[in-house]
């Protein structure tokens, strides 16, 4: 049986396990919880990482890197394209500091129930809501991690599941509750993914509805439908769409049993129904799903009294109906009448298998041949057998299940055979567990794919020519893999003849140890046949340890600051350094990298931050540097300039000496008589213009870089921060444009649309070897145009750019073109253009 789609568009509802509320009892249109991009900058929420470290730690870990796997960890989440929501590190903070924009705290504690790795709470903004809403606002999230790393559950930073049960922590602080699908958002016992492919179709679908981009609900279908049980709907059924292909895609039913799976990917899917499994230790609720309530905070308890089958009614997949799904568009109408239970027969099952290099994993990647895989899990197995009755069969065409399973005594589990064919593509195999009563599914119980996982077996250190800290990483399978250093990626720079691969060690601290992992593109990972074993490292040889002060910060509600950051034994490098300040009332705005040892930033405080201190977090690849509490937000706002400076001439974020600087300004007094400005130590003339600007005038002579610009009241009777902006070298200059015969534009020589034409010009790119030559801007009337070529003019950094006017160019006496790298963008040169010249016969 194959079931059609509708043609109603994709619902925006959320049938995903979101925190959800309804707006009364008989109301059952779901507002799910989710941070308000309207009060995030760039839709980012930041997160801070207490100050308060953990402790103590596994043999060989430190906080760093725990910290470097927690970043790595979160940017997880940033990498979902259909979804808008970022995340960024916030820094160290104190914990309990007050703060009025959301964020998310991670915090060490071992206020956590027994049998959980880690828990995270949410506040909501209920005082944004109301019967009908859309949403709910999150406030703040709390991911708390185990302060005892070493008991009762040993975690390692270099153990992959720290770093799977922070992303799965960090879903949840962002809105997704616990999915049944082997997703990060399953619990520890069923998830399927790895630290090279942590996100499942459920999980990205997740996010993607929470937080979706203009076009993502056009791209995925829905399939809708009730769950009941004896002609009663039932709350908090589990819904799954399940591909051949191992897709899967879940929702939870409402208190009445309607349901709306949304964020299918187009597709063919059978659809099944059951109930949560009962809570496990440490767990408040069934699959500890927290459960939707109403707005006076009642709770619509799950109900959990039925079996689980395959849509329309059977347990037997090859009588399974299957949904096809098509972008836009419903499914409707997929409907279940289950049956009553005590609870669900199998709570959860469990796949395993021994790798090519001995490591037992868990939901495994088989290559091809012939594998043992054992499974096990309540209801699966007793302490003397296999379940009365059992059957297990694999959904799809990727790999045979022979007849062959059987009771392993010394696991007490069961082993089954499996044989993977030859295959081009990794692919997830889901297993159907089947009892006379019951049945249950494990989507991602085991992956086919390709080839072997990648193994290291060396780690060195070596320089390159130019006396860079290099790391040799030798090994097999490493070619096309990803190597991380802790939670860093790095670049690699070569692949050796004998398999091994030479990488860029990112900057790290004196001493500071590394361990290495690499990451295939078909999902495993070199840690996982390790055990427990620890795994490669590598330990910088710097010479002395780096601290870092303040040179210049003066935080004040509402105003725009300069961090002028100073670094004695660092090792910042140029594009990879971050600087947060602990609040997510304070924004970074930009950062200037002046050498290995000093950095300058702009940096705004919202007027609703609470005085107090703030601990000030500067990162550099691997190396992460702290001071606590001493920056302090005062209490007194006297007035600021704002960041966002550009250039009078072009309207662009950079200035020349001589160029004249539009510095926006809020609460300065109306008249700046006697006031004085400079721009790095230099005297500026500047004059006061309406709508709260400064033109300020670059002065001559000083050179391209940051600039810090200081106003000055007279007796310094007020306190205005310093701030930066970016002084650019001096705009190139068009000397002429002509036509090919080498005749100048003019009003008596004009061109026409569709002409050829010739620019010359003089300081383009301000070096001796065309550097940025590729990005050269040619803009005429107001349209940009690509230049057909580039060439030097005889003179140093002299270009004849020739290009076209083509018909998207507008035509007149008044028109202009110019020409510029980045913000260094030329004055407008007159050009007079005609309509295209048109030959009579």
């Amino acid at each position: 049986m194959m079931l059609a789609a509708g043609l109603a568009a994709a619902s925006s509802a959320f049938g995903y396990a979101h925190w959800v509320f309804f707006g009364g009892r008989g109301s059952y249109t779901p507002m799910p919880a989710h941070f308000n991009l309207a009060s995030l900058n760039n839709n980012t929420v930041p997160y801070f990482v207490s100050d308060q470290a953990p402790g103590p730690l596994m043999p060989g870990d430190s906080v760093g890197n725990l910290v470097s796997q927690i970043q790595a960890a979160a940017n997880v989440w940033n990498t979902v394209s259909t979804s808008t929501i970022r995340l960024a590190f916030g820094g160290f903070s104190y914990v309990g500091t007050p703060q009025s924009a959301p964020g998310i705290d991670v915090v060490f504690s071992d206020d956590v129930p027994p049998g959980l790795l880690a828990q995270t709470s949410l506040s909501f903004n209920m005082n944004a809501v109301f019967a009908g809403a859309a949403s709910v606002p999150i406030q703040r999230s709390t991911i708390t991690l185990r302060r005892n790393l070493t008991t009762p559950y040993p975690l390692a930073s270099y153990d992959d599941l720290f770093f799977l049960v922070v992303a799965h922590e960090f879903g949840h602080a962002l809105g997704l509750q616990h999915a049944l699908t082997s997703a990060v958002m399953s619990t520890q016992y069923t998830s399927g993914t790895t630290k090279a492919a942590p996100l499942a179709p459920d999980d990205i679908a997740g996010i993607s509805l929470l937080y979706p981009t203009q076009s993502y609900l056009q791209t995925v279908g829905t399939i809708s439908g009730t769950v009941q049980v004896g002609g009663q709907g039932v709350n908090m059924a589990n819904v799954v769409a399940l591909s051949p292909n191992g897709t899967a895609v879940s929702a939870l039913t409402n208190p009445d049993g309607s349901y709306e799976i949304d964020g299918v990917p187009p597709g063919q899917y059978y659809i099944y129904a059951g109930a949560l499994p009962p809570q496990q230790q440490g767990e408040s609720y069934p699959d500890n799903i927290v459960p939707a309530q109403d707005l006076q905070g009642d709770q619509f308890p799950a109900n959990t009294g039925f079996d689980t089958e395959f849509y329309p009614g059977t347990r037997d997949i090859t009588q399974a109906a299957t949904a096809t799904v098509y972008a836009g568009t419903t499914v409707p109408r997929v409907n279940f009448n289950l049956q009553s239970r005590p609870a669900p027969a199998i709570l959860y099952a469990q796949a395993a298998a021994n790798s090519y290099y001995g490591g037992e994993v868990y939901s495994p990647s088989l290559y091809p041949g012939n594998w043992s895989l054992a499974i096990a899990g309540p209801g699966i197995t007793t302490s003397s057998g296999l379940a009365p009755g059992l059957k297990v069969q694999a959904i799809g065409q990727a790999a045979v299940l022979p007849n062959s399973l059987y009771y392993y005594s010394a696991g007490k589990d069961g082993v089954l055979t499996v044989n993977v064919p030859q295959i081009q593509t990794p692919t997830a195999v889901a297993l159907l567990f089947t009892l006379p009563n019951d049945m249950y599914v494990l989507p991602y119980a085991f992956f086919v794919v390709p080839d072997l996982p990648p193994w290291i077996t060396g780690v060195n250190a070596t320089t390159d020519s130019s006396g860079n800290t290099t790391v040799k990483v030798s090994g097999s399978n490493l070619s096309g893999a990803s190597i991380y250093l802790d939670g860093s990626p790095v670049q690699v720079l070569s692949t050796n003849s004998d398999g091994s691969v030479t990488v860029a060690a990112p900057p790290a601290s004196a001493g500071y140890t590394a361990y290495v992992e690499a990451l295939s593109a078909d999902g495993q990972t070199s840690w996982q046949d390790l055990g427990n074993t620890v795994p490669p490292s590598f330990t910088y040889p710097v010479p002395q340890s780096p601290s870092i002060t303040i040179n210049s910060g003066l935080l004040l509600p509402g105003a725009t600051a300069l961090l002028d950051i100073i670094g004695t034994g660092t090792s910042f490098v140029n594009g990879q350094v971050s600087i947060a300040l602990g609040s997510s009332d304070i924004t970074v705005n930009q950062i200037w990298w002046l050498n290995a040892g000093r950095i300058l930033a702009n940096v705004t405080v919202s007027p609703n931050a609470t005085p107090g201190p703030v601990d000030l977090t500067i990162t550099s690849g691997l190396q992460t540097e702290a001071l606590y509490g001493q920056l302090q937000v005062q209490q007194a706002f006297q007035g600021t300039m704002l960041p966002s400076i550009i250039n009078q001439a072009t309207g662009l974020a950079g200035v020349p000496p001589g160029g004249v600087a539009m510095i926006p300004t809020s609460g300065l007094p109306q008249s700046l008589a006697g006031w004085t400005m400079t721009i790095n130590g230099q005297p500026a003339n500047f004059q006061v213009g309406g709508g709260n600007w400064i033109a300020a005038t670059v002065p001559a002579g000083l050179l391209a870089g940051p600039g810090i610009v200081q106003l000055i009241s007279p007796n310094s009777s007020v306190v205005i921060p310093p701030i930066v902006m970016q002084i650019i070298g001096a705009p190139p200059q068009i000397v002429a444009v002509a036509n090919t015969s080498g005749l100048p534009i003019s009003s008596s020589n004009p061109a026409h649309i569709g002409d050829t034409l010739v620019l010359s010009v003089t300081g383009l790119t301000q070096s001796f070897t065309g550097a940025g030559l590729t990005n050269t801007q040619l803009v005429v009337g107001g349209t940009t145009v690509t230049p057909t070529t580039i060439s030097p003019n005889g003179l140093p950094d002299a270009y004849q750019i020739q290009f076209t006017l083509g018909p998207n160019v507008p035509f007149g006496p008044n028109q202009w073109v110019t020409v510029g790298i980045g913000a260094r963008v030329s004055a407008q040169f007159p050009l007079f253009i005609l309509p295209q010249f048109q030959q009579t016969q």
